[in-house]
This record gives C-alpha cells, structure tokens and sequence, in this order.
C-alpha cells in the first residue's frame, strides 16, 4: 500500500511537471497557426460567397441564401436570394452607414441611429480579429480536416454568446460558422459554398 502511495505521488508530480510544457507547446502552436493564416489572409482584398443561413428560435426554424461580399476596408454586402419574399433586399455597409435596399418599394433606407450591425457574424470581420480567438481545435468533417476557432461576441446577449467558425486546414477557406446562446446551444447556423478570395 505504501509502495502505491509512493507511485501514485510521482505519477501526480510528473504530470504536473509536464502539464505546463505540454500547454506551452499548444499555445506556441497556435500562435504559428494564427500566424500562418493572418499572412496568407493578407494577400487577399476581401472576398465573396453565397451564405445559407439556419436561424432557431425556440421551435421555429428560418432559412436564407444569401449572396456576402466583403472588402478590406470593412465594407460588405449581403443580399437575400431567399426565401422568395425577402429576395433583392440588399444591406451595405460603408465608411460607417448601414442602407437597406428595398426592391418591391424602390426605397434605400439609411440606418444612421445605428453604428453598426453584429458584424461578428460576417467572415470578415472574424478573419480580421483572429488575434482574439479563445480557443482553437481540429474537426474532421467529409473526410476533410478543419481548424475550429472559437470566439466571444462583443455584443453578447443571453441569445448570441459565441462563434465558432470551421476553415479548412488545406487552404483557410471558411466551411461555416456556428453562433452559440449562453448555455452552448445553437442558435444560428452558416454554411458558406462558392467561397472566392478577391485579391488586392
């Protein structure tokens, strides 16, 4: 019994002792990780894809495709392809305003009490905030391996806490992202196809 004692002790020591090496290493990882992709993200002026959107609310479930582009200088575009209904509205944002184009009215509305929408939830932004990531792992999905980023909103509510954005380790291109509520349930859901990097 007191050999077990003895060995159980050094077993806790040497697994302590490591434990601070082993998170030196992820985190010198992950900051080469970070690192890598801020530079190859430097050599593209923005970007552009068709989003699908899954939004829960409680037991209703809204689905839109949606045509986002971005350019580094933080302006984007997103316009609804669908549902029917909402299809040709676009909203832009640019030098700080944010305009809504109706088609059905003809009418640009100017949202000027608003700064700015969550832009947390558009690619871009996240791409330009990687340096605020709290958590990095490796998912496989479709045979194919993605590097999971996790991150808290700034506009967090009790609804919207966390992203958590997927990008293919092959070549960084967004898979989807993931917005979480506060209890770690998924509230929204986007997947991104016809992903294109714009160059400079």
């Amino acid at each position: 019994m007191k050999r077990f004692f003895i060995f159980m002790i050094a077993i806790t020591i040497l697994l302590t002792g490591c434990s601070p090496k082993n998170n030196e290493n992820t985190l010198d990882k992950n900051k080469k990780l970070l690192s890598k992709i801020e530079k190859a993200y430097e050599n593209y002026g923005g970007y552009k894809c068709k989003a699908n959107i899954r939004i829960t609310s409680g037991d209703t479930v809204s689905e839109y495709t949606i045509e986002e582009s971005y350019n580094k200088s933080n302006d984007y575009r997103l316009e609804i392809l669908s549902p029917k209904e909402s299809k040709g509205i676009v909203i832009l944002n640019t030098d700080d305003k944010i305009f809504v184009e109706h088609p059905s009215i003809n009418q640009s509305i100017s949202l000027v009490a608003i700064k700015s929408l969550n832009n947390q939830m558009i690619v871009g932004d996240f791409l330009n905030n990687l340096q605020n990531v709290e958590n990095i792992s490796i998912d496989e999905i479709n045979g194919k391996e993605h590097i999971v980023f996790e991150l808290k909103l700034d506009e967090k509510n009790k609804y919207r806490d966390l992203t958590k954005i997927w990008v293919r380790k092959k070549d960084f291109v967004p898979y989807k992202l993931n917005v979480l509520d506060q209890n770690g349930l998924l509230q929204m859901e986007i997947t991104y196809e016809d992903f294109k990097f714009l160059k400079d």
